[in-house]
């Protein structure tokens, strides 16, 4: 999301500091995915002004206020229900502006406001097919719009871990 300032996020998304543990990525995801855990997500630096957020249950409804301000939000998950990539939704003042959808297939179907950062990628004869293409091409969109991909770097930066609020 297009902010910087974490403390900031931990407010508007209602996180307990309480709760707050000073962790790099790297070391708080196995936790993510372990179902025995309580969910928890991650906050953490990711280019000059923007920020990261990863969750295993989602930001809730604080995706909608990340993006007020005129500041851009992109918001991709794994839906458990279809075991598959959701879209590639990218938030302004707390609107959907632009999607790119998830197919299954990998089919990349950028609209005109994000082609400019779909630019170059596969589209068709693709030796990557179906849902690893389609992750690919999320990560770059972000990573074009964003100006920061992800390397080892990223997940090696200090950041904050959160019990996920009660809603």
């Amino acid at each position: 999301m297009e902010r910087d300032d974490l403390d900031e996020i931990v407010g508007i998304l209602r996180l307990d500091p309480q709760s707050r543990r000073d962790v790099r990525l790297i070391e708080e995801a196995p936790t993510m995915t372990d179902r025995s855990v309580k969910d928890s997500l991650w906050i953490g630096p990711h280019s000059p002004g923007w920020s990261v957020v990863i969750s295993t249950s989602g930001p809730g409804t604080g995706v909608w206020q990340l993006s007020s301000g005129n500041r851009g939000t992109l918001m991709a998950g794994r839906h458990r229900e279809i075991d598959g990539l959701s879209d590639l939704d990218y938030y302004r003042d707390g609107n959907v502006v632009a999607e790119i959808p998830g197919m299954p297939s990998g089919e990349l179907l950028p609209p005109q406001l994000l082609e400019p950062y779909a630019q170059g990628l596969p589209r068709d004869g693709c030796p990557i097919e179906g849902e690893e293409r389609l992750a690919h091409a999320f990560l770059t969109v972000v990573g074009r719009m964003t100006g920061r991909f992800m390397d080892e770097e990223w997940f090696l930066a200090p950041g904050r871990a959160y019990d996920f609020p009660s809603m």
